[in-house]
């Protein structure tokens, strides 16, 4: 099979009727469109209004993708983005996606499922997960209009699959951008993102057990996922020299400074960056403007309870890492 100009919409296990579980991909064409939006599933949304794809869709097996993405392995894996959610990651994405070079995926959902199948496929072995892996992020990767780089943004509960990630790619580098969790906080429960809604993830996803969540305090359920979050990008970075960790309070500038080698980037890029960092990233055409003054007064007593009994600890370790991470580059560069 030929998949060029095809991308991955989504990962399915399916259920045949022999009652085995068959994992299958579903496509649809994407010729040289870039993926420029806040969010992959933004473009393929946006693609899907063509009646076109309502009519000519291809499915294949995943071995079937591993076999085609073997002699077209896609553009380089540039960097990965794990973030702690609500704290910048999609400013960055869109500061990368300002270099015409560059393919960004922010939160592809068919690499969600494949790093989720072990839930629906029992067993699943980790040596076929890996290589269902790199051959998802080859699939989305491919370059479509001479594209040499590409940067995945993962899912904030991503980083609890940071080893399986690390070991699929073990020369990418990447960051864990995390912010106050004060103001992290206040913007979830404004707008509840789908994960802290307790029952809607199997637990497990987010490091969590199913009793550990009270129905009558959803807002501790969210700060704990959070907390598991956080120490899961301390741990990995701990463990990983390839790994930086940046706080919101560096953006948009961290960009075009520390993360500038780190990303395989050079000064040449920095005036294209700083001047997508000037657009709101999650509207682009609105201008950018700091929240962290509003998030901050609106945050409650309540809110501040919650975040130094289950989230300023790991909050601090981070900022303690950070902080010793920075110092050791400034000596390299003196």
């Amino acid at each position: 099979m030929n998949f060029s100009n095809w991308m991955p919409a989504r990962f399915a296990c399916r259920r045949a009727a022999d009652g085995s579980v068959q994992p299958t991909v579903e496509w649809t064409l994407m010729r040289r469109q870039r993926l420029l939006d806040p969010f992959f599933e933004e473009t393929l949304q946006r693609q899907m209004m063509h009646p076109f794809h309502h009519v000519f869709r291809r499915d294949s097996s995943m071995e079937e993708m591993v076999e085609w993405t073997e002699k077209h392995p896609g553009a380089t894996l540039g960097g990965i983005i794990f973030h702690m959610s609500r704290c910048g990651s999609t400013l960055l994405c869109r500061q990368l996606m300002a270099l015409e070079r560059n393919i960004v995926a922010s939160e592809p959902a068919p690499m969600d499922g494949v790093l989720r199948a072990a839930l629906h496929m029992p067993g699943l072995p980790r040596e076929v997960q890996v290589r269902w892996l790199r051959a998802m992020v080859a699939a989305i990767g491919q370059p479509r209009n001479g594209e040499q780089a590409f940067y995945l943004k993962t899912d904030c509960w991503h980083v609890h699959q940071a080893e399986l990630l690390r070991e699929a790619f073990p020369e990418a580098p990447w960051i864990f951008l995390y912010r106050d969790p004060v103001e992290v906080m206040v913007s979830q429960l404004r707008m509840p993102a789908v994960w802290t809604v307790p029952g809607m993830f199997h637990p497990n996803t987010l490091g969590m057990e199913y009793s550990d969540w009270d129905p009558r305090q959803t807002d501790v359920y969210c700060a704990r996922a959070l907390a598991n979050i956080c120490e899961a990008g301390l741990r990995a970075a701990q463990s990983d020299a390839r790994c930086l960790l940046v706080n919101y309070s560096e953006l948009p500038e961290a960009m075009c400074g520390r993360l500038l080698g780190h990303f395989g980037l050079c000064e040449d890029d920095v005036a294209d960056m700083r001047e997508a960092a000037q657009q709101n990233a999650k509207t682009p055409g609105m201008i950018f403007e700091r929240d962290t003054r509003a998030k901050q007064a609106e945050a409650t007593e309540r809110v501040h309870a919650i975040v130094l009994e289950h989230l300023q600890p790991v909050y601090e370790r981070l900022e303690a890492v950070r902080m010793a991470q920075m110092e050791a580059l400034a000596v390299v560069s003196a």
